[in-house]
């Protein structure tokens, strides 16, 4: 089943680099990626599209 997400990080810790480091290792698998939609200085929001088995391995513990 192909699910949509918006994850939204805020800019701390390592926050950023788990989240373009997931998006880079699972790309070719994802139906569609958005370009970023926050500021990149304080959020990085990102629109996805992928089987739910891909996108459930998103770390939730680095959402807002």
């Amino acid at each position: 089943m192909i699910k949509r997400r918006e994850f939204i990080v805020e800019a701390e810790k390592d926050n950023q680099d788990i989240l373009y480091d997931w998006i880079s290792k699972n790309r070719n698998q994802l139906v569609y990626v958005s370009n970023e939609k926050g500021c990149g200085c304080c959020v990085s929001i990102f629109e996805i599209e992928g089987e739910e088995e891909i996108v459930e391995t998103f770390p939730m513990e680095i959402l807002i």
